[in-house]
This record gives C-alpha cells, sequence and structure tokens, in this order.
C-alpha cells in the first residue's frame, strides 16, 4: 500500500513538473523570440531546472529538522495550541467572568430601552388622551353647557379611560338638555370606549353616571343593550376613526 502511495506521489510530482517546464518554455520562447523548433530544447532545461529545485528544497528541509531539536518543535506547537484553543477550553474563571460582563451589558442595554420603550409609550398615550379630550370638547361645545359642564365631562372621560372606573355621580353634575339625546349620549360614550377596548358593562356605568339626569328612568340593562346606534340622524353619530381626524 506504502510503495503505491509512493509511486503516485512521484507520479503527479513528474506531472507537475513537465506541465510547469512545457508553460515556462512556452512563455521564454515568445518572449525572447527563440524558434518554436527550440521548444522541446528550452522544456527539457526548464524540467532539470525544477526538478534541481525540488531536490534542494527537500535537502534544506531534512537539514532543517535535524538542527533544530526536537524540544522547540514541541515548544512551538504548544503554542500554536494555545492560541487556536477553543473557548470551552479556557478556565471555568474565564468563562464565568465573561458572562458575567456580558450579562451586566445585556441588564443595562436592556433597562435602557425598556425606558425608552416606557418614555414613548407615554408620550403616545398623553398624545392619544389630548385628542381624545379635544374630540370631547368640540363635540359639547356644539351643545348650550357652559364651561363648567365640558369641564365636568373631560374629567369623568380622564378618569374613565385612565382607572377604567367611573366618577362618583355626587363629582358629576350635568344639567339635562332637550338638544341632546340617550342616543346621541350612548354614541358619545361608545366612541370613547372603543378607542380604549374597553368593556361594555363599563361603559354603560360611565354614561350613566355622567349624564345622570338623561338616565334617570332607565335600567342598567336597557342602556346596555343598546349602547350603539347607527341607524337615523344624530346629533353626535357613532365614530370610530377619532384619533386619524385628530392627526394620530
Amino acid at each position: 500500500m506504502k510503495q503505491k502511495q509512493y509511486i503516485l506521489h512521484s507520479l503527479a510530482i513528474e506531472v507537475i513538473a513537465v506541465l510547469l517546464a512545457s508553460m515556462i518554455a512556452f512563455q521564454v520562447c515568445k518572449i525572447f523570440g527563440i524558434r518554436m523548433s527550440l521548444l522541446p530544447f528550452v522544456m527539457a532545461t526548464g524540467y532539470v531546472i525544477l526538478k534541481l529545485i525540488y531536490h534542494l528544497c527537500i535537502i534544506v528541509v531534512r537539514y532543517i529538522i535535524e538542527v533544530i531539536p526536537p524540544s522547540f518543535l514541541v515548544l512551538v506547537k504548544k503554542r500554536v495550541s494555545k492560541k487556536t484553543l477553543p473557548l470551552a477550553y479556557f478556565p471555568i474563571s474565564n468563562c464565568e467572568e465573561v458572562q458575567k460582563k456580558r450579562m451586566e451589558l445585556f441588564h443595562y442595554e436592556y433597562q435602557r430601552e425598556q425606558q425608552q420603550y416606557q418614555q414613548q409609550k407615554e408620550r403616545e398615550e398623553d398624545e392619544k388622551l389630548n385628542v381624545i379630550l379635544k374630540y370631547t370638547r368640540d363635540t359639547f361645545k356644539r351643545f348650550d353647557l357652559d364651561e363648567t359642564e365640558i369641564y365636568q365631562i373631560c374629567e369623568s372621560v380622564r378618569y374613565f379611560v385612565a382607572n377604567r372606573q367611573v366618577l362618583s355621580v355626587t363629582e358629576i353634575h350635568i344639567k339635562k338638555r332637550s338638544s341632546l339625546t340617550q342616543i346621541s349620549l350612548k354614541n358619545f360614550a361608545w366612541n370613547i370606549a372603543f378607542q380604549y377596548n374597553i368593556g361594555r358593562d363599563m361603559t354603560t356605568s360611565f354614561v350613566m353616571a355622567t349624564f345622570a339626569e338623561w338616565f334617570a328612568n332607565s335600567t342598567f340593562n336597557t342602556v346596555r343593550k343598546n349602547l350603539r346606534t347607527t341607524t337615523g340622524r344624530h346629533k353626535i353619530e357613532i365614530d370610530e376613526k377619532i384619533l386619524s381626524k385628530y392627526g394620530i
């Protein structure tokens, strides 16, 4: 088996040498203007030179191996292996220190991103609330409510969307007007609740508490059943796109 490998190795070297010699000979003839009839002689000369260089390299390598002490080669091998040592072979203490620093960096970046996200979310919520309050003011300015009553409605809306709860009836005093119907007021309450995904029960409590004089003779279930009216014309219509109309 070793003899076959040696023969194949020698044959490969001879083939490579012949190919290189022919390529070099062709280029030499082309550059120096040598007649092509002399190409075989130039190729033979190149082949001889290549073989001499090959054997010279073998002699130099053998001399280096014989002269250099084995201990030096072992030392070089150890240094190379240390440089290429994978992370898994480092001391455990170093790995733990690296992991600790990575965790600290991750924690710092995570906290900073969370803070930025929370600040952005708060800004968006403030902008959204300002739009809802402006919609509330614009809606009730069209009726004959005074400034104090509109302020009370805005405060009721603010508490409603911020806490998902309803202000006490005793804190709100909105006088009943014939220009405003139950349907319009329920539509208004539904429009606000829709923007915050607030449930039907809480929305019913909100409209009945805020506009108590309109619903004095109504039951909770009756109001809850007909919170949203889209048929007919009303002073306050159902509007699902309040935010986009005000630029959000």
